[in-house]
């Protein structure tokens, strides 16, 4: 009776050391997973921004010169060495 005791005592606390490291798994993948939570809430608040801000007409025109380099036809454009 004291080995069959014994044995169960040996697998409860088997289990339980099981138990505890897949909680602690568990935990870890909760704090990436509201890192990464954050990290899109931050991205969303951003994107959101540029669809509020997004359509007059000087957004536009900072959009066409910063990203695609556009500019006006009247407008005179000068070049130096340090501009590529």
């Amino acid at each position: 009776m004291r080995v069959l005791l014994g044995v169960l005592v040996v697998v409860a606390i088997g289990i339980f050391a099981n138990s505890v490291m897949k909680y602690n798994e568990l935990l870890e993948e909760q704090h990436e997973l509201e890192e990464k939570l954050a990290e899109y809430e931050e991205m969303k608040a951003e994107l959101q921004e540029l669809l509020n801000a997004g359509y007059d007409k000087e957004y536009i025109i900072k959009v066409a010169r910063e990203r695609w380099g556009l500019y006006f036809p009247d407008e005179e454009i000068f070049y130096n060495d340090k501009n590529e």
